[in-house]
């Protein structure tokens, strides 16, 4: 899927359903086209309430991400945001019954299929990004969180669990659709066996299972196989590309994260907004020909695609 200069939304409707993770409920999600650029927009069908999304609407952040609109919760959105920003469906109406949006398998995979399925219809105008132009950092002790100016959407990850199996993953890479799908979308969520019973106490992860969750014990993994060998943070930057969509607006910018999160990663987008000093409007992107190639700890080589 080559990178778009004009405004994309899908090319025909697409309806999901399954239950979700944390509350363990049914729920069906329709993605229905637009015929002019909106930005991405949830509407709540048993209340009619509709929830754009924007970072001013971000609510609980514990273990997922949620919108919150006049006592409306829409919890779980990261994975289908993801898919949308990785594969640039930038303009969209969400329509969904429930307030937790289905797990599917545990990752974005399931709605890149359908979303690649689907195809693409572009819309007039031209695609606006958000260009950072000075670094905006967040900070929660020793977790935190940073964009810095860079021509392309650049991401780089590091997580460090205090458990052998999992213990400190870094990956980098530069964004474009062929590698969302590629090197992002099929990474699952995932947890430490050790945590699940405090979550389910907590009313949390009550859909979980080895159907849709990597869980790490002491020894490995549970489940058969992982689908990467660094699936976990693979997965954490595929929750932060859903999460940045909170800015309304594709982002233009290098993205370092160690030990973040759903609260971090929004926090950024907050803390973005909040100062117009950092950021700029524009219509230009890195050209459709250029990849950037990354291998770990070194720096990009731009090639002809």
């Amino acid at each position: 899927m080559p990178r778009s200069v004009q405004p994309q939304t899908l090319g025909r409707e697409i309806t999901i359903s399954g239950h979700g993770l944390h509350g363990n409920r049914p729920c069906t999600v329709r993605l229905v086209p637009v015929e002019a650029p909106t930005g991405l927009r949830f509407v709540h069908l048993p209340t009619g309430t509709e929830l754009p999304v924007k970072a001013a609407l971000a609510g609980d952040l514990v273990l997922s991400t949620t919108l919150v609109k006049d006592g409306v919760r829409l919890q779980t959105i990261e994975h289908l945001l993801s898919a949308l920003m990785g594969l640039e469906i930038e303009h969209l109406r969400i329509e969904v019954d429930a307030e937790e949006l289905p797990i599917l398998d545990g990752s974005a995979g399931p709605w890149v299929e359908a979303i690649l399925e689907a195809g693409v219809a572009t819309l007039e105008g031209r695609r606006r990004f958000l260009r950072i132009t000075r670094p905006v950092e967040v900070r929660q002790g020793n977790r935190w969180i940073r964009v810095s100016p860079f021509d392309g959407l650049r991401l780089r990850y590091t997580i460090d669990f205090p458990v052998p199996a999992l213990g400190r993953q870094s990956r980098e890479l530069s964004l474009t659709p062929e590698k969302y799908r590629r090197e992002l979308g099929g990474a699952r969520t995932f947890c430490l066996a050790q945590e699940i019973e405090a979550m389910r106490a907590r009313g949390l992860a009550l859909g979980g299972s080895l159907d849709n969750a990597v869980v790490f014990g002491n020894e490995g993994p549970l489940n058969e196989s992982l689908r990467f060998e660094d699936e976990a943070v693979r997965h954490k930057m595929l929750d932060l590309v859903g999460d940045l969509a909170l800015l309304g607006a594709p982002m233009l910018g290098l993205v370092e994260a160690h030990a973040a999160g759903h609260a971090l990663h929004v926090g950024l987008t907050q803390a973005i907004l909040a100062d117009p000093s950092c950021w700029e409007w524009t219509e230009e992107a890195v050209p459709a020909n250029v990849r950037f190639f990354f291998q770990s700890s070194q720096s990009p080589v731009a090639q002809p695609a």
